[in-house]
């Protein structure tokens, strides 16, 4: 068997292992494109000393020889893999625990599985994890080494160390700080602020920053706790020339004296020493000049301790030091706890707002129509009275309704801009001067409803009729009939067009001024408004009566007559035919008109 394959086996199963605990609960995530029978070994994420770690490795291990032999020539293909074992693991970033769903797989049977690192790093670096593991293929089997990097990050955050208020915005950010590793008034707090915009500060709450042009601003931030102090931990005694009576091997022990010549630690004696001799102290040093003295302990004899030697240290004398025949490490730890956090600000360039302008005729009235245009091109949406136009996102807006129109512009970025408001108004329409001819004379219907101060021009064919500008007007032939009225307060028009045949029984159209005193008194039209059957009664003075019915196109629906005589009189008006609407009853006799209106229901 080749000797590549149990190290590529490796790598896929470290997740098998079970020889410690701690990290349960992986789970297992494969891409679904995998084959069957594959080689697949999710990477290990990175950490971050002092930052929770818990990372899951997914493999998935091949059933036979041939995905091996891929990147491997030297191992056969199509040879079965009966079993894999991983046997164990070492070289685990310091503060790290492992554990996986099983130790042993059969490919043939599973193939897929996982494995979770958890813990929190201690200590930065570059990890080589190495994982023993056993493969099988038939009777053969061999047992290898296989390691994997872990990368551990230094010490640093890039989210703890402050928020960051309002950290985006268009065309200008005012962005807020608040410390998230307060000193609490503790001296050995120091920071440092970089804004990204050429501020900085050192202070441990800084002042908003205003980022006034579009770009990414980086803002690092650190902090530095520096409150342990400078602790001696060991000294390690490597060798000395001294000696105990007779040549014997020494009594070792050290003492400490601070700057003030005061000595703050003695050790117990170690009897016939033999350095390399480790003394634990764990000793808060101060500023000044310390001195370690190495003595050999005479108790009782003639002349007291004999003197080894002497090292004089600082604080940051960490390190190996010599003095005549005495040789000695001093190991002093000053840690320094160092956060790091970086967000960024990003300002987007703000849009100007875009123009607005229209190409209509005037006046505008209702029933037409605007053009809305702007000169730009995308990210577009069109409002009227604040509320957005349901499709309207092109270059241009057709305008048929009153209203505050307006259109905005929002970037890729998602920065808007708006144009100025376009009020537009579409005046309503006077009413159609309906009229109605009898006997050439053709007249309003409604008189009352014309606009104050209208303005009348009646049309025969489409050509205006010169001087034609009241309310009624006699038709001397035949065609077709308009008359326009216009609302000066608005410069809007309504007309209303009749075809009319011209009686040549009534030239003149038989003008009031010569008709004689109303006969008629007294109309009453009832029931109004009328189902099917409505009456008309009213008083004659020995005249008969025509009563004509119009709709209110001003169209002749029906006329009758009534008897001459001195009496009231009574008419049936039958409505069933005619659809419901408004209607005119035109009483005439002896040249004179009344005019009743009627609404069918």
């Amino acid at each position: 068997m080749s000797r590549y394959l149990p190290t590529i086996l490796l790598a896929l199963l470290f997740g098998g292992l079970n020889a410690q605990n701690g990290c349960p609960g992986c789970v297992v995530s494969l891409p679904d494109s995998l084959a069957a029978d594959t080689i697949y070994l999710s990477q290990a994420p990175d950490g971050q000393v002092g930052v929770y770690y818990d990372g899951d490795l997914s493999f998935r291990m091949p059933k036979t020889t041939t995905p091996v032999n891929a990147t491997d020539p030297e191992t056969p293909p199509g040879l079965t893999i009966s079993q894999v074992t991983i046997l164990s693991v070492s070289n685990l970033p310091p503060g790290l625990s492992w554990q996986a769903n099983q130790a042993q797989f059969n490919p043939a049977e599973q193939t897929d599985g996982c494995g979770k690192l958890c813990g929190t790093p201690l200590i930065p670096g570059l990890y080589n994890v190495e994982v023993i593991v056993e493969a099988q293929v038939f009777i053969l089997s061999q047992t290898t080494a296989f390691t994997f990097p872990v990368l551990i990050l230094p010490g640093t955050s890039v989210t703890d160390g402050f928020t960051l208020e309002n950290n985006s915005g268009c065309g200008s950010v005012t962005a807020a700080f608040l410390n998230n590793i307060p000193s609490g008034g503790q001296e050995g707090y120091s920071y440092f602020w970089d804004f990204g915009n050429g501020n900085q500060s050192v202070n441990e709450n800084p002042a908003p920053q205003t980022y006034s042009q579009p770009g990414v601003y980086e803002v690092q931030y650190e902090a530095r706790i520096d409150t342990f102090g400078y602790l001696l931990t060991e000294v390690v005694v490597e060798s000395v020339g001294c000696n105990d009576v007779f040549n014997g091997a020494p009594d070792l022990r050290v003492e400490v004296w601070d700057p003030d010549g005061v000595r703050i630690f003695d050790s117990p004696h170690v009897q016939n020493a033999q350095p390399p001799l480790s003394f634990t102290l764990n000793l808060f040093i101060g500023p000044g000049n310390y001195l370690l003295r190495v003595m050999d302990e005479d108790s009782g004899l003639e002349g007291g301790d004999d003197e080894c030697g002497t090292v004089n240290f600082t604080q940051n004398s960490s390190g190996q030091f010599s003095s005549g025949s005495l040789q000695a490490s001093l190991s002093i730890i000053h840690p320094v706890d160092t956060i790091r956090s970086v967000d960024t600000v990003i300002v987007y360039e703000q849009p100007e707002a875009p123009s607005l302008f229209s190409q209509a005729g005037f006046p505008l009235c209702a029933g037409d129509s605007l053009l809305l245009l702007t000169d730009e091109l995308d990210g577009l949406q069109w409002y009227q009275d604040s509320l957005p136009v349901v499709g309207a996102d092109s270059a241009s807006l057709m305008v048929m309704e009153s209203g505050a129109y307006w259109v905005s512009r929002t970037t890729p970025d998602g920065c808007s801009a708006v144009s100025d408001v376009e009020e537009v108004f579409f005046p309503p329409l006077p009413a159609a001067p309906v009229f109605f001819n009898v006997d050439n004379l053709l007249s309003l219907y409604e008189p009352g409803s014309l606009p104050t101060g209208h303005q009348l021009q009646w049309f025969l064919d489409g050509q205006p009729i010169n001087g034609a500008n009241a309310p009624d007007f006699c038709a001397e032939a035949s065609g077709t009939y308009t008359l326009e009225v216009t609302d000066p307060a608005s410069g809007c028009t309504s007309f209303y067009t009749l075809g009319i045949t011209y009686n040549p029984a009534f030239p003149g159209c038989m003008p009031t001024s010569t008709a004689e005193a109303s006969p008629l008194f007294g109309l009453e039209l009832f029931p109004n408004p009328a189902a099917n059957i409505a009456f008309l009664r009213g008083g004659m003075n020995g005249k008969s009566a025509e009563i004509l019915l119009f709709n209110a196109q001003g169209q002749l629906l029906s006329s009758q007559m009534t008897e001459a005589g001195t009496g009231a009189f009574s008419v049936e008006l039958d409505m069933s035919r005619h659809p419901a609407g408004p209607y005119w009853l035109v009483v005439r006799a002896g040249g004179v008109m009344e005019r009743l209106s009627l609404v069918k229901r």
